[in-house]
Protein backbone atom coordinates (compact mmCIF):
# COMPACT_ATOMS: atom_id res chain seq x y z
CA UNK A 1 0.00 0.00 0.00
CA UNK A 2 1.78 3.32 -0.47
CA UNK A 3 1.38 6.52 1.19
CA UNK A 4 1.24 9.74 0.39
CA UNK A 5 3.65 12.56 2.45
CA UNK A 6 2.74 15.97 2.36
CA UNK A 7 5.71 18.17 1.02
CA UNK A 8 4.48 22.26 2.05
CA UNK A 9 5.43 24.13 -1.44
CA UNK A 10 7.24 26.83 0.83
CA UNK A 11 11.02 26.76 1.13
CA UNK A 12 13.97 28.11 2.91
CA UNK A 13 14.70 30.14 0.07
CA UNK A 14 11.35 31.67 -0.41
CA UNK A 15 11.26 32.72 3.14
CA UNK A 16 14.93 34.18 3.31
CA UNK A 17 14.04 35.87 -0.50
CA UNK A 18 10.69 37.69 1.54
CA UNK A 19 12.35 38.76 4.47
CA UNK A 20 14.76 41.13 2.45
CA UNK A 21 11.99 43.41 1.48
CA UNK A 22 10.46 43.73 5.08
CA UNK A 23 11.43 46.45 6.95
CA UNK A 24 14.56 46.28 9.64
CA UNK A 25 13.91 47.45 13.14
CA UNK A 26 16.57 47.63 16.31
CA UNK A 27 17.07 49.35 19.58
CA UNK A 28 19.74 51.89 19.39
CA UNK A 29 21.45 54.20 21.66
CA UNK A 30 21.62 57.87 19.74
CA UNK A 31 23.20 60.64 22.29
CA UNK A 32 22.93 58.47 24.87
CA UNK A 33 18.92 57.30 24.54
CA UNK A 34 17.63 54.01 23.61
CA UNK A 35 15.01 54.17 20.28
CA UNK A 36 13.43 52.06 18.01
CA UNK A 37 14.36 52.56 14.68
CA UNK A 38 14.19 51.67 11.14
CA UNK A 39 17.60 50.98 9.90
CA UNK A 40 18.35 52.07 5.84
CA UNK A 41 18.40 49.19 3.40
CA UNK A 42 22.20 49.84 2.47
CA UNK A 43 25.16 49.36 4.90
CA UNK A 44 26.45 52.04 7.26
CA UNK A 45 29.96 53.08 6.63
CA UNK A 46 32.04 54.33 9.48
CA UNK A 47 32.37 57.50 7.27
CA UNK A 48 29.35 58.35 6.10
CA UNK A 49 26.28 59.43 8.36
CA UNK A 50 23.09 56.70 8.81
CA UNK A 51 19.63 57.73 7.93
CA UNK A 52 17.83 56.16 10.40
CA UNK A 53 14.18 56.31 11.30
CA UNK A 54 12.79 56.46 15.01
CA UNK A 55 9.65 55.61 16.46
CA UNK A 56 8.72 57.35 20.13
CA UNK A 57 7.04 54.52 22.44
CA UNK A 58 3.85 55.33 22.69
CA UNK A 59 1.66 52.29 24.43
CA UNK A 60 2.90 49.27 25.84
CA UNK A 61 3.77 47.52 22.40
CA UNK A 62 2.70 50.08 20.11
CA UNK A 63 5.71 52.23 18.46
CA UNK A 64 4.82 55.44 16.33
CA UNK A 65 6.86 57.18 13.35
CA UNK A 66 8.55 59.98 15.07
CA UNK A 67 10.68 61.57 12.54
CA UNK A 68 13.88 60.83 10.33
CA UNK A 69 17.61 61.58 10.66
CA UNK A 70 20.89 61.31 9.89
CA UNK A 71 23.26 60.30 12.79
CA UNK A 72 27.05 59.83 12.59
CA UNK A 73 28.34 56.62 13.06
CA UNK A 74 29.96 57.61 16.24
CA UNK A 75 26.73 58.37 18.06
CA UNK A 76 24.26 55.71 17.25
CA UNK A 77 25.03 52.29 18.39
CA UNK A 78 23.05 49.21 17.51
CA UNK A 79 22.09 47.55 20.92
CA UNK A 80 19.95 44.84 19.49
CA UNK A 81 18.87 43.75 16.01
CA UNK A 82 14.96 42.58 16.25
CA UNK A 83 13.84 39.12 14.58
CA UNK A 84 11.89 40.35 11.79
CA UNK A 85 8.81 37.95 13.31
CA UNK A 86 8.61 40.41 16.00
CA UNK A 87 7.36 43.69 14.59
CA UNK A 88 4.52 44.12 12.72
CA UNK A 89 4.72 47.07 10.81
CA UNK A 90 1.94 49.29 9.48
CA UNK A 91 3.69 51.55 6.96
CA UNK A 92 0.53 53.83 6.07
CA UNK A 93 0.13 54.49 9.66
CA UNK A 94 3.23 54.81 10.68
CA UNK A 95 2.75 52.29 13.69
CA UNK A 96 4.82 49.24 14.81
CA UNK A 97 3.65 46.57 17.09
CA UNK A 98 6.37 44.83 19.00
CA UNK A 99 6.22 40.75 20.32
CA UNK A 100 6.03 41.13 24.06
CA UNK A 101 9.49 39.49 24.25
CA UNK A 102 10.94 42.60 22.41
CA UNK A 103 9.75 44.87 24.56
CA UNK A 104 10.98 43.20 27.57
CA UNK A 105 14.54 43.38 25.71
CA UNK A 106 14.01 46.75 25.30
CA UNK A 107 13.10 47.57 28.89
CA UNK A 108 16.13 45.85 30.23
CA UNK A 109 18.57 47.87 27.46
CA UNK A 110 16.88 51.19 28.79
CA UNK A 111 17.21 50.16 32.34
CA UNK A 112 20.93 49.59 31.66
CA UNK A 113 21.55 52.57 29.41
CA UNK A 114 20.83 54.74 32.65
CA UNK A 115 23.07 55.85 35.49
CA UNK A 116 22.72 53.82 38.27
CA UNK A 117 21.60 56.50 40.61
CA UNK A 118 21.29 57.10 44.08
CA UNK A 119 18.66 54.63 44.32
CA UNK A 120 20.00 52.40 41.72
CA UNK A 121 19.37 51.08 38.30
CA UNK A 122 16.30 49.25 38.82
CA UNK A 123 14.98 51.46 42.36
CA UNK A 124 12.39 54.13 42.52
CA UNK A 125 13.10 57.05 44.66
CA UNK A 126 10.60 57.27 47.43
CA UNK A 127 7.27 59.00 47.73
CA UNK A 128 6.98 62.17 49.36
CA UNK A 129 4.20 63.55 50.63
CA UNK A 130 0.49 61.78 51.40
CA UNK A 131 -0.74 62.55 47.77
CA UNK A 132 2.78 62.29 45.73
Amino acid sequence: MATLAYTPSLTTSSIDDDSRDMPRFAFAQIHGDVHLVQLADSPASALVAADVKVFRHEFITIFRYSHSTSVHPADIHVLYALDQRCALYEEDKGTVFLAKDAMAQMQKLTALSRPAGRYGPYARPPRRGRFA
